[in-house]
C-alpha cells in the first residue's frame, strides 16, 4: 500500500511542564507519583536511578488548540546516584521535595537536596514541601518549625499528604499546577506523535538501545507503512521525548538513545569505581571507563558495541557539567572526581604563608570540587597534590601555592590559601583572583580576610573587622597588639582587587577555564564522531594515550576478510574557533597549526595523518594533511582547510584509495 500523508490535526502538542519529585527512599514520593498520575493507590517499588510518569491536564478554555503536559520525574534517593541527578536537572519548573513525616531530623536531608538544586539548576523554579505517608503518624518536627524552615528556603506551599488514602493529593495537583511554567515545544502533529510516541515506547519495551536518527525514522517506517513524517516532524518528537525524560539524544553522529536511564546506570557504576579506589584519589584510568571495567553491581549492561558508545558520551557530559577533571598522565588520560578523594588534609614539605581566607555559604564539597576543577583548567598551574579539602599546585616556576577548605557550620566554609615563601606577588594575587571571582560566582557574600603578621615580632594580627574597618577608610597601617609596633595593612592585594585591571582579569579567567572545558567537551564529542563513524563504516578506531603528539586517534581498516589489514591513518581532532579564520580576500577557511613541531612530525609518518574540523556551521569535515604540507614543500604554519564530509562513505571511499 502507497505512504499517504494522513490528515492528522494539526495542533501546538503540548506545552509542557517538567516536575521534579525527590526525597530519601523512606518518604513514600513513589507511591505519591503514581496517586497523582493514575488517580488511585498501588505499591510502588522506589526508582532505580529515576521513573518518569506523565499527565495530560484538560484543555484551555481560552485556547482548545493548546495542550498541557505534566512530566513528573522520580529521582531515586540513594546516595550513589547524588552526584548522577545533577546531569538531569535542566529545564525544571516545579521542585517537590518530599520527607517522611516520621522522621525526627528532616531538615538535614531536605536542606542537601536544597542545596544540590540550587547549585546545578540555571533557571527559576517554585518549591514545594510535602509530608508523604501522613497516614501512618503524626508529624515528629513541629509545625512551627517547618513553617521557619520554608520561609528561610523559599518554599511556596507547604502539603501534608497520604498516597494511601488520597488526602492533601488533590490539593498537591492543584498546587502543581498553579506553580507550573510551561515550555512550547515545536508545532507536530497531535494524532502522529502519538503514533510515534507509542512506537518508540514499544521498542524501548523490546529491549532496542541506541539508534541513529535515521535508522529510528527507518524503524518507524517501518511500522507506520501508511503514514508519511518528515524529519523534522521525527525531530520534534524526539525532542520532546528527550524533554520528557523517554530518550537521550547523544552530542555526536545524531545517536538517541532509547534506554535513557542506561547513562545514569553506568554514571553511577563509575562512580562507585572511584570511591573504592585502591588508593582513595578518587581518580579512574580513561582506558578503564572506555574498556567497561566498572563495578556494575545489577546494573542492566547494554549490547557491547552500544555500551562503548555510551560511555564515551557519559565521558562528554562528566566534563560539560564540571563533575570531573580530564587530566593527561604518563599512564594515559584519567578523570579525577575531587569530591571523592578520601584524603582530606595534605601535609605541604616547605614552609607555609597563609595570605588569604575566605568564608562562604552553599554547598561546600561542591563549590571546593567546582573550584578545583575550575583552576584546572586555566591551565596556569599544575595540578602537585589533590584531596577532598585540600590541594597545592605548581606555579611556571616550580613554586607551590594551593588552598585548604575547612567546614565552620553545615553551610559555612572557610578556604585558606597559602603559598610558599618566596612565591611572587603577582602570582599571589592572580591565584587569589581565580579563587575569589569562583567563590563570589556562589555566594554574593563572601567575606575575604587578610592575614597579616607583624615584621617586628612575628604575631599574626587578629582583629579582622578592625583591619576591614581601617582598609575601608584607606588607612595603611594598624598596631600590633603584641609589640605595639605599625603593621602595613594596605597591601598589594587590596590595591589591585578595586582596580579596574583586576575586574577585566577577572572576566578574562573566567573565560578561558570555560574555554578550556568547552574545548575538552567539543573533543570528546568528536572522538566519540570518530569512533562511531569508524564502527558504521566497519572499521577499527583506537584512541591515542598522549594526543600532545599532535595525533589524536587512528583508523585501521579491515580486509575484505573482515580482519585488521595494518593499513590506517592518524587522526589529529580539532574544533577549537581560535584555529581557524576566514582569508578576507576569497573567504576560505585556514586553520593555523600553533604547534610547528606537529606539521614536522605529520609529515614524517608512515602512514596518512587526517586533521578532523568541526567547522563553525557544526559540520564535521576531513582532509589528508599530509599531502598538503608535503606538496607544498615548505614548513607551513597554516592551512587553507577543504575538507569533505567525515561520513561512513568517506570512511570507505579512503579506505578503496588505499588498498588500490
Amino acid at each position: 500500500m502507497p505512504r499517504q500523508k494522513t490528515d492528522f490535526k494539526n495542533v501546538l502538542f503540548p506545552n509542557v511542564s517538567k516536575i521534579l519529585f525527590v526525597g530519601d527512599g523512606d518518604s513514600g514520593k513513589s507511591g505519591l507519583i503514581f496517586r497523582l498520575t493514575n488517580g488511585y493507590f498501588q505499591e510502588t517499588a522506589s526508582a532505580r536511578i529515576l521513573r518518569v510518569m506523565q499527565s495530560k491536564l484538560p484543555q484551555n478554555e481560552r485556547n482548545k488548540k493548546i495542550e498541557r503536559e505534566i512530566w513528573i520525574w522520580d529521582f531515586a534517593g540513594h546516595a550513589d546516584y547524588r552526584l548522577i541527578h545533577q546531569l538531569l536537572m535542566d529545564d525544571v519548573a516545579v521542585v517537590v521535595l518530599v520527607f517522611n513525616p516520621q522522621n525526627e531530623t528532616p531538615f538535614n536531608d531536605l536542606e542537601q537536596w536544597d542545596n544540590e538544586l540550587r547549585r546545578v539548576t540555571t533557571q527559576p523554579y517554585r518549591k514545594i514541601l510535602v509530608a508523604g505517608r501522613c497516614d501512618r503518624g503524626g508529624l515528629m518536627v513541629s509545625r512551627k518549625s517547618i513553617e521557619r524552615f520554608c520561609k528561610e528556603r523559599g518554599f511556596s506551599s507547604y502539603l501534608e499528604t497520604s498516597a494511601y488514602t488520597g488526602a492533601g493529593c488533590l490539593d498537591l495537583r492543584k498546587t502543581i499546577i498553579k506553580n507550573a511554567w510551561w515550555k512550547q515545544i515545536p508545532c507536530i502533529r497531535q494524532q502522529l506523535f502519538e503514533q510515534l510516541k507509542a512506537n518508540i515506547v514499544e521498542m524501548q519495551h523490546e529491549g532496542r538501545g541506541l539508534l541513529t536518527i535515521a535508522e529510528l525514522k527507518k524503524q518507524l517506517e517501518k511500522r507506520l507503512p501508511i503514514h508519511e513524517f518528515t524529519m523534522d516532524e521525527l525531530r520534534a518528537a524526539v525532542s520532546l521525548l528527550t524533554k520528557s525524560g523517554l530518550l537521550w539524544e547523544l552530542n555526536f553522529n545524531d545517536f538517541i538513545l532509547l534506554q535513557p536511564e542506561s547513562i545514569c546506570e553506568y554514571a553511577a557504576a563509575v562512580i562507585r569505581t572511584v570511591r573504592h579506589h585502591i588508593d582513595k584519589i578518587g581518580c579512574i584510568p580513561e582506558a578503564s571507563i572506555l574498556a567497561g571495567q566498572l563495578d556494575y553491581q545489577n546494573t542492566r549492561r547494554l549490547m557491547p558495541d552500544e555500551e562503548r558508545i555510551v560511555l564515551r558520551a557519559m565521558q562528554q557530559t562528566f566534563i560539560n557539567r564540571n563533575i570531573c577533571l580530564h587530566e593527561h598522565t604518563e599512564r594515559g588520560p584519567v578523570f579525577i572526581f575531587p569530591s571523592y578523594f578520601k584524603r582530606e588534609r595534605l601535609e605541604p614539605a616547605y614552609s607555609q604563608d597563609h595570605y588569604v581566607k575566605y568564608q562562604f555559604t552553599g554547598a561546600m564539597d561542591e563549590i571546593f570540587q567546582t573550584l578545583l576543577v575550575q583552576l584546572h583548567y586555566t591551565r596556569a598551574f599544575e595540578n602537585d597534590q589533590l584531596g577532598r579539602l585540600a590541594a597545592v599546585f605548581k606555579t611556571q616556576k616550580g613554586k607551590s601555592i594551593g588552598l585548604e577548605m575547612s567546614k565552620q557550620t553545615k553551610e559555612t566554609g572557610l578556604i585558606t590559601i597559602f603559598f610558599e615563601q618566596g612565591v611572587h606577588d603577582d602570582t599571589r594575587v592572580d591565584f587569589t583572583q581565580r579563587v575569589h571571582n569562583h567563590l563570589k560566582s556562589k555566594d554574593q557574600n563572601v567575606l575575604r580576610v587578610r592575614d597579616y603578621i607583624c615584621p617586628h615580632c612575628q604575631s599574626h594580627v587578629e582583629d579582622y573587622m578592625a583591619i576591614r574597618k581601617r582598609v575601608n577608610r584607606g588607612l595603611k597601617d594598624i598596631v600590633c597588639a603584641n609589640c605595639e609596633q605599625r603593621v602595613e595593612i594596605q597591601q598589594l592585594i587590596e590595591l589591585r582587587f578595586v582596580s579596574d585591571e583586576f575586574e577585566q582579569r577577572v572576566r578574562e579567567f573566567e573565560e578561558q577555564a570555560q574555554t578550556n572545558i568547552d574545548n575538552e567537551s567539543r573533543e570528546l564529542i568528536l572522538v566519540g564522531h570518530a569512533f562511531a563513524i569508524a564502527g558504521e563504516a566497519g572499521q577499527i578506531f583506537r584512541p591515542t594515550p598522549n594526543s600532545d603528539w599532535g595525533i589524536d586517534g587512528e583508523i585501521e581498516f579491515k580486509n575484505d576478510k573482515g580482519e585488521a589489514s595494518g593499513k590506517r591513518v592518524y587522526l589529529q581532532l580539532k574544533s577549537d574557533k581560535s584555529y581557524r579564520q576566514k582569508q578576507k580576500a576569497d573567504g576560505k577557511e585556514v586553520f593555523t597549526i600553533k604547534n610547528p613541531r606537529h606539521a614536522e612530525y605529520w609529515q614524517a609518518q608512515a602512514y596518512p595523518v587526517m586533521l578532523v574540523i568541526r567547522t563553525s556551521d557544526g559540520q564535521i569535515r576531513w582532509m589528508n594533511v599530509t599531502d598538503y604540507l608535503k606538496q607544498r614543500q615548505t614548513k607551513t604554519r597554516q592551512i587553507i582547510f577543504e575538507g569533505e564530509p567525515f561520513t561512513v562513505l568517506s570512511v570507505n571511499r579512503l579506505k578503496d584509495r588505499l588498498f588500490r
